[in-house]
């Protein structure tokens, strides 16, 4: 099981790249590096939060 910093690492490594695909206009990669940002995202979260504050932040 990976711990937070893992996490924290993998969310900063998408945010990176879904920035670099938006600067050279790939759509495709853009979105994939989303999709991996948000799931770290909500790995994070369910580590840190109980159900009701994953909820209400995620949706």
């Amino acid at each position: 099981m990976k711990d937070a910093r893992e996490y924290r690492y993998q969310m900063r490594f998408w945010l990176e790249a879904s920035k670099d695909a938006k600067l050279r206009g790939d759509e495709a990669n853009e979105r994939h590096a989303i999709q991996m940002f948000r799931q770290n995202r909500d790995e994070l979260l369910a580590i840190w939060s109980s159900r009701a504050e994953i909820t209400t932040q995620c949706g």
